[in-house]
């Protein structure tokens, strides 16, 4: 069932996606810039900088020293670090460079010009991926709802149990659940029906009531336990 809540993180999760693809296509779109630029030359890598990541780990960043193609020495930090070397003093390695700012310059190897943009990319994506389904799945819980109140059938369920759902937690509280159960008219089996999350505990209200229920005739998964007698939109979680 979804909640509002599906809906809250489904968007965060959404908008640090979208940030992290977008940060990621920055870095593709300087990368394809600065090779468009043409500066290409043979440089060495003069010293490895250690540093420590947040995990404590050992990591690498190489220094590198190019000359340009007006006989003009530069330097320059890689973006990238890793965790084991990479490259050794002394080593030979191809630079991109732009002829018009040698400072901005690069590494021409695919784990320094491309990993950045593909991790970014890749996380954002993901994100991006789920929190969009969440506001998704969202979207059409409301639709289905929207249009159960408009053709959908009306049945009675037994009141069976208000329960706290402990498997949700919105801002470290868990919501209720009211469940029913009634013989579904097109299947003619027993069915439980499953309330949306509420913040109200209905047990004592409900405990000699009818639940109503509406249903979708065609698709017995396709269901709305309506509890606007006892429940308002802000009791709603």
């Amino acid at each position: 069932m979804a909640s509002k809540a599906t809906l809250w993180i489904g968007a965060f999760f959404a908008a640090i996606g979208l940030l992290f693809a977008g940060i990621g296509l920055w870095f593709v779109a300087a990368d394809q810039q600065l090779a468009a630029k043409g500066g290409m030359t043979t440089g060495t890598v003069v010293a490895l900088h250690q540093h420590y990541d947040s995990d404590g780990d050992r990591m690498y960043r190489p220094e590198v020293e190019f000359t340009d193609g007006r006989g003009t020495v530069h330097r320059f930090r890689s973006q990238i670090s890793s965790n084991s070397p990479g490259f050794s003093r002394g080593e030979q390695v191809q630079v991109l460079y732009d002829p018009s700012a040698p400072g901005d310059a690069a590494i021409d190897s695919f784990m320094q010009r491309h990993f950045l943009p593909a991790m970014f990319t890749g996380i954002g994506s993901i994100f991006a991926l789920i929190g969009g389904g969440m506001v998704m799945h969202f979207v059409r819980r409301r639709r289905m709802v929207a249009q159960l109140k408009q053709t959908g059938v009306q049945i009675s369920a037994k009141f069976i149990e208000c329960y706290r759902d402990t498997s949700v937690k919105i801002n470290g509280r868990s919501p209720f659940r009211v469940v029913g159960q009634a013989t579904h008219p097109a299947t003619g089996r027993l069915q439980s029906f499953k309330s949306g999350p509420i913040w109200l505990d209905l047990t004592e209200q409900l405990s000699h009531q009818d639940l109503d229920v509406l249903i979708d005739p065609a698709d017995p998964k396709r269901y709305y336990v309506d509890l606007s007698e006892w429940v308002d939109a802000e009791q709603r979680a």
